[in-house]
């Protein structure tokens, strides 16, 4: 191959494989954090809702959600802890459904919690805290048969 042809198809090849996009800063790529996050008392312990992000900081439709760390506080001004991860299977993350909940199983009755949500990208990005919610658990009565 002559030394301008084999130039020519190098260049065609780099042309072809070139970025689609200008590149971001990873600040900007970072997930939203997670919305409107509440605690709900249950029988087997504290049930928290959220609505999950569906875009990056920099404003870009987000594709790659991994999923979410659960935190938890004991009480306000406590430092917070993980307690658990809710991760997407590829079905929940390109299906988006916006509302998730997970329930902290983990909890003692009349003791108050702190609650805050982090969404977290498949290559490991993280959001910032969501918003946090509190609650004191204590189980919802069992409900009575009326007769």
């Amino acid at each position: 191959m002559r030394r301008g042809a084999r130039t020519a198809a190098l260049v065609l090849v780099l042309a072809a494989c070139g970025l689609k996009n200008d590149p971001l800063a990873p600040e900007l790529v970072r997930p939203m954090p997670p919305a409107s996050l509440s605690a709900i008392a249950a029988a087997d312990g504290v049930t928290l809702r959220w609505r999950r992000p569906t875009s990056y900081v920099g404003g870009q439709r987000m594709r790659d959600l991994g999923g979410f760390d659960i935190e938890r506080a004991p009480a306000a001004g406590e430092p917070f802890a993980k307690v658990g991860t809710l991760t997407l299977a590829d079905q929940q993350r390109f299906r988006q459904e916006r509302d998730l909940s997970w329930t902290d199983r983990s909890v003692v009755r009349g003791e108050e919690y702190v609650y805050r949500v982090v969404a977290f990208t498949t290559d490991g990005s993280r959001s910032v805290p969501s918003r946090v919610a509190r609650i004191r658990w204590v189980p919802p009565a069992p409900a009575t048969g009326a007769d």
